[in-house]
């Protein structure tokens, strides 16, 4: 409702609300909830996402992590930041991190036999599990290199966390080495994908495949 307001022109894409005309050219796209199992487990990783989109692809996204009360956003030609509890900001960025193990984030609430894969071909790697759309945030802050995505995702579950990740100089692309656009198909349901903190780590995995 408060988006409604503030940008009348401008349509909302949630789970909960209408679909969209697929040649809509800019809208927001709003998870209000993401990481249900994680909300319903009581362990805090479960987030607010907020993204608009223009011309197919996230130029703003917000995530908000109403337990610890800290947001993380980015936008386009400005980068990411980081608002803790105390209400400090920090500009955020991805790790250059040359260093083995590579940092792998992965999903709490979902395994799958094709990550098991891809990780028994990496040599020397460190598993981070996490729910929701803070997979992103680590990447975005610097505290992981990868997060390769098998399995279903819906838009409304990675375009705040894409912005974010690739503001802050993470590249995000499907199994096929291209970007993921968003309200492209009727379904609203992402690829694969693989979010990277650089070019050799991303291709690393897509190696694996």
């Amino acid at each position: 409702s408060k988006l409604s307001k503030l940008t009348p022109e401008i349509p909302i894409l949630c789970e909960e609300g209408e679909k969209l005309n697929i040649d809509v050219s800019a809208f927001w796209c709003v998870d209000p909830l993401d990481g249900t199992k994680e909300f319903i487990k009581r362990n805090g990783e479960f987030t607010v996402n907020i993204a608009l989109i223009k011309n197919n692809r996230p130029i703003f996204g917000v995530i908000h992590v109403p337990v610890s009360n800290e947001t993380y956003w980015g936008l386009e030609k400005k980068g990411s930041y980081f608002i803790d509890k105390n209400s400090n900001e920090i500009k955020i960025n991805v790790s250059i991190n040359p260093d083995s193990p590579l940092r792998i984030v992965a999903s709490r609430s979902h395994p799958s036999i094709e990550l098991t894969s891809c990780l028994n071909k990496i040599k020397n790697y460190e598993l981070i599990t996490v729910g929701s759309s803070l997979k992103f945030c680590l990447i975005a802050k610097g505290d992981a290199d990868c997060y390769p995505r098998f399995g279903a995702t819906s838009e409304w579950d990675t375009a705040a966390g894409e912005a974010i990740a690739r503001f802050a100089g993470g590249t995000i692309v499907d199994l096929k080495n291209k970007p993921l656009r968003y309200n492209s198909c009727a379904k609203f349901i992402n690829p694969n994908f693989i979010v990277s903190n650089n070019i050799t780590n991303k291709e690393k995995i897509l190696s694996t495949l």
